[in-house]
């Protein structure tokens, strides 16, 4: 999008993916994607992902414009140099479905599951501090036998309870929330800034996505700023600079929630990145997360599904992997 004078109509920066036949040939080669099976798109030479655009024939002014910014909001890499396969993957599951987010936040998916479950299944608060394949021992609480362990965790957390696993690198990751009487885009939008000439990389009206996380009454804007933290001093008024200019109208009335930073927040997945880490350690112990498959929300529930087949598996419990419809979102 291009700024724009308060009140005047939005239109697409002319030229912003080239030609309609450079329009055209984009539209092809993610529909080719789209179609094309995951197995494949592993099979395919491994390169970092900033090469592996120049390298496909993708239009010049389409990467720049569109796909860049993109696989850079998907992967949490400014740099690209995510393994293509990795990139392949993202792109694969943008073409075939929808950006979405979970109805009254992050919490809402394990309070769901939780939910099903028979009451005292779930403990919270209680501070591991070692696991085997028969026990957990806690902090305050003693130790809680068990016929399997699955560790569900961060990277970093998983390392220390299971010395010698892999740490991998990682993207630091900022989030910042604004409110504001009226909401700057009606639509349900994510914005991806394609000129790269401020901190975020992508922002969007969640309140038009989800009216149940913004306070009574008001619009709620996050902006995702990657990389290392900026000036903390500063990061407010440099991010509302650039978001006037996104958006297209006036911040300075907007009000700062909350800034979340978390400098652990995507593991890197650069060329040579195993997508498939083992989740089954040892018969009885178990550990999954999205730093054994890909870094994202999908990788680390399909890691977690393969780590719950394989202690079903192990429990002799002959699990079968169903493929159930799901609910279209509204």
């Amino acid at each position: 999008r291009i700024p724009r004078a308060q009140g005047a109509p939005r239109t697409p920066r002319p030229g912003l993916l080239g030609t309609l036949a450079d329009q055209s040939r984009l539209a092809t080669a993610l529909a080719r994607l789209a179609a094309t099976p995951p197995e494949q798109l592993l099979a395919r030479p491994e390169l970092p992902t900033a090469q592996a655009l120049v390298n496909r024939g993708f239009p010049a002014r389409a990467v720049d414009g569109f796909l860049r910014p993109l696989l850079t909001a998907l992967l949490a890499d400014p740099a690209l140099l995510t393994s293509s396969r990795c990139a392949d993957l993202a792109l694969h599951s943008f073409a075939t479905g929808r950006l979405c987010l979970p109805e009254g936040g992050a919490d809402a998916l394990p309070e769901l599951l939780a939910a099903t479950l028979p009451p005292g299944s779930v403990r919270t608060g209680v501070r591991v501090t070692s696991i085997s394949t028969t026990s957990v021992t806690t902090a305050d609480h003693g130790a809680l036998r068990c016929r399997a362990v699955l560790l569900a965790t961060g990277a970093r957390a998983a390392a220390r309870l299971l010395p010698g696993l892999r740490v991998p690198a990682f993207h630091p990751v900022t989030v910042l929330h604004h409110t504001t009487d009226e909401p700057p885009l009606t639509e349900p939008t994510l914005l991806l800034d394609a000129d790269r000439v401020g901190p975020v990389s992508h922002t969007a009206v969640i309140s038009q996505v989800d009216p149940s996380r913004a306070p009574a009454g008001r619009a709620l804007i996050s902006s995702t700023v990657l990389g290392a933290l900026p000036d903390p001093a500063h990061l407010d008024a440099t991010v509302r600079s650039q978001l006037a200019r996104l958006y297209g109208t006036s911040t300075t009335r907007w009000e700062l929630l909350a800034v979340h930073h978390d400098a652990e927040a995507v593991p890197a997945m650069p060329p040579g990145h195993d997508l498939r880490r083992p989740v089954r350690l040892l018969a009885g112990l178990y550990v999954c997360g999205d730093h054994r498959d890909t870094s994202t929300v999908q990788g680390a529930l399909h890691s977690a599904r393969r780590a719950a087949h394989a202690v079903l598996t192990d429990l002799d419990a002959q699990p079968t992997l169903r493929m159930e419809p799901l609910e279209t979102a509204a």
